[in-house]
């Protein structure tokens, strides 16, 4: 079960990296500020290094 629910949380990090932010670090500048280029990539290659992990041991 909570094999799965990570796989849905990199996912959803992966296609809306920009919610991510906004669950850490927007609701405290309420929209004034937007996430950098730079953060968008690094977490998009972070979450699909880490959905690569995932399916490898899946599979094993």
């Amino acid at each position: 079960m909570l094999f799965f629910i990570f796989m849905v949380l990199c996912m959803i990090n992966l296609c809306f990296p920009k919610f991510a932010w906004y669950l850490r670090y927007g609701w405290l500048v309420q929209g004034e500020s937007e996430p950098s280029k730079s953060y968008m990539v690094m977490v998009r290659m972070s979450s699909l290094f880490m959905l690569l992990i995932a399916f490898t041991l899946a599979m094993a």
